[in-house]
């Protein structure tokens, strides 16, 4: 599950030093990674039900909306408003399932209310706002893909594999972007984004989540967003701002917390 968090966490970094597109790179990606989880389960075939289908649209719509919110704010910014995800998750939970709120349900919601506020209230870029905007987007579809996934007649892996597939549909839009080149080196850090960065990231996830329970993997995975900002600052100097520090220890200890105190009523 490290591994998973840690290919996972170079998205960011990778996206900024690709000068295409955000629909260009998310169509090679997704198609790549797809290829690369097929390959390593020797099959393309999978379960088609409307509980599968909603979960894969539910996963490419999130890599989509995060790859194109990337381009338009700060790698901090995009990737911790995608885990926003457990805030609507609790929403999802209350309001479908109708499930009671209880105390640490509050606190969760609070804590990362507190820090999307922190995100957009300095925003003073048309750009930024919007990225913002669309990163939350995507913090709404990966709540959907956990959501989802834990229904009746679910199949996470089938999922994972089609959602990826999917992106095949963008490939189209390549021969419109002005940003894409014939350069080698942006090719070749694309395919490094598709076979390891999210492909093998997935593979690690599946092998991780049959090992360890529910609450450890969730707390793992927060890896991702504190590396995915460090990676970039890192590699391409992109600062984190003071606002985006605070509003990511506010959404981060949020989720830690939840976890650890459903895990301890839980399991």
């Amino acid at each position: 599950m490290v591994a998973a968090a840690v290919f996972w966490s170079f998205g960011g970094v990778l996206a900024k030093a690709i000068p295409f597109g955000g629909l260009s790179i998310a169509a090679v990606r997704g198609v790549v990674a797809g290829v690369t989880i097929g390959i390593y389960r020797r099959s393309f075939q999978f379960k088609s039900n409307p509980t599968t289908w909603l979960a894969a649209v539910a996963l490419f719509l999130t890599t989509v909306l995060f790859l194109i919110a990337t381009k338009l704010t700060s790698a901090a910014n995009a990737i911790l408003l995608q885990y926003t995800s457990l805030f609507f998750i609790i929403l999802l939970n209350w309001r479908v399932d109708k499930q009671k709120l209880g105390l640490h349900d509050a606190l969760a919601l609070l804590g990362i209310g507190i820090g999307m506020i922190l995100f957009f209230y300095p925003q003073l870029s048309r750009d930024a706002l919007i990225g913002d905007g669309l990163a939350l987007l995507a913090g709404l579809m990966f709540a959907l893909v956990f959501y989802v996934n834990k229904q009746v007649n679910a199949a996470p892996l089938d999922s994972v594999l089609m959602g990826n597939l999917m992106s095949v549909v963008l490939i189209p839009l390549i021969f419109f972007d002005a940003q894409v080149t014939f350069d080698v080196m942006p090719w070749m850090l694309l395919l490094i984004m598709g076979i390891f960065q999210l492909g093998f990231g997935y593979i690690f996830f599946a092998l991780g989540i049959e090992k360890i329970s529910a609450t450890q993997s969730n707390v793992i995975a927060t890896l991702e967003p504190i590396l995915n900002p460090i990676w970039v600052y890192i590699f391409l100097g992109e600062p984190l701002t003071w606002y985006a520090l605070l509003g990511g220890l506010f959404v981060l200890s949020s989720i830690v917390f939840y976890n650890f105190r459903v895990g301890f009523n839980h399991e």
